[in-house]
């Protein structure tokens, strides 16, 4: 029987312990587990926190499997994030440098009624614990994506009739305001990226990619980037260096950088893969995400991290390491390891059930 098991890993650059003054060797990267089985990281921050989901089995329901979202501190035990009162579902996306979770919770509603804040986004403190951000005015429903280095702002998404608008939640004392970000159309993306500083933001708007940006007054700009399906942005850094995915009518996605200076530029992968994804950028401009073969090939998918024009495996994580998904100015990254594991089959024992997994709401 094949099983598949899936852990989180951060891969920390060796240069920490070269001098200042010496150039670092940033191809080598050494590998942390958080755990040997059944985790999937979603973020990253500077001290090599982590947030993500761990699969637990249901105790009420053997067999079955749910997302349990967790934060991760090295050295200490997994912390549990708790459920926000009346929801069922709590979904980190990114953390920031100082312990700030930002993400989504969820609860389930009857066919086709709409419930106010099914979705909501979210905040969580250790401290403080975890808080709703509702949602704009005149708005049912809101979405955290990412969040500013300091955890004073984050960006994400929010829906009203007939519209769903890219948007930013700024710290103002002890709660949180909301802006809409100018649109001309829907938002068209499931991602509205942040850069650690705060002052910019990517996402699609229709099917354009833009860029906001928030000048000195205070004021956000919004300017196209590219042509229409040109890029689906998944991350941008402190240079507005966008990166992201380019979906092509074969089926296939291919990895994407966007910067002032040169545009779209499409990372060449290497021989034998077709499929590519770019997850994230540190301010390095250090790019990470995943590579594809064919389907039904025994090529891929593999981590890769693409720097000074080269894009390189990551052959650390060993060859179950399927993706990375984030990465820090320290050269850690974190992703998704897909480990197949061979078990010997009695011919003589009754087939044993697959696991089902929970759908998230």
């Amino acid at each position: 029987m094949h099983r598949l098991r899936w852990l989180a890993i951060t891969l920390v650059g060796l240069a920490s312990s070269v001098q200042a003054d010496e150039a670092a060797n940033t191809d080598q990267v050494m590998v942390i587990s958080i755990k040997d089985d059944g985790i999937i990281a979603s973020g990253i921050n500077a001290r090599g926190d982590v947030v993500g989901f761990e699969w637990l089995e249901e105790k009420e329901r053997p067999g079955v499997l749910y997302q349990a979202p967790f934060y991760y501190v090295k050295g200490k035990p997994l912390t549990y994030l708790p459920l926000l009162e009346g929801y069922t579902a709590t979904f980190p996306a990114a953390v920031s440098d100082n312990g700030l979770v930002v993400g989504r919770v969820s609860k389930p509603a009857p066919p086709r009624v709409r419930v106010d804040l099914r979705n909501q986004a979210f905040v969580w403190e250790a401290d403080r614990g975890i808080r709703g951000l509702g949602a704009l005015k005149d708005d049912f429903a809101s979405f955290a994506c990412d969040v500013s280095s300091d955890g004073r702002r984050i960006s994400g998404f929010t829906l009203g009739d007939n519209r769903v608008r890219a948007c930013v939640w700024d710290r103002v004392g002890d709660g949180w305001q909301g802006t809409a970000l100018p649109h001309e159309n829907r938002l068209g993306s499931n991602v509205v990226a942040i850069s650690d500083d705060g002052k910019s933001v990517t996402a699609v708007d229709g099917v354009l990619p833009c860029l906001w940006t928030q000048t000195p007054s205070g004021e956000w700009t919004r300017e196209v980037i590219g042509d229409a399906g040109s890029l689906v942005p998944r991350a941008i850094n402190n240079a507005a260096t966008v990166v992201g995915v380019r979906f092509t009518g074969d089926g296939l996605t291919h990895a994407i950088v966007w910067t002032r200076e040169d545009g779209m530029k499409r990372l060449e992968m290497p021989e034998g893969y077709v499929r590519s994804e770019a997850s994230a950028i540190n301010n390095d401009g250090v790019v990470v995400g995943m590579v594809d073969g064919p389907n039904g090939s025994k090529i891929g998918p593999n981590a890769f991290k693409y720097q000074n024009g080269r894009l390189h495996l990551i052959r650390e994580g060993g060859p179950f390491f399927t993706a990375a998904t984030c990465i820090n100015d320290r050269g850690q990254f974190a992703g998704v390891v897909e480990k197949e594991e061979e078990e010997e089959i009695d011919p003589k024992a009754k087939p044993e059930a697959i696991p089902d997994k929970r759908p998230a709401p």
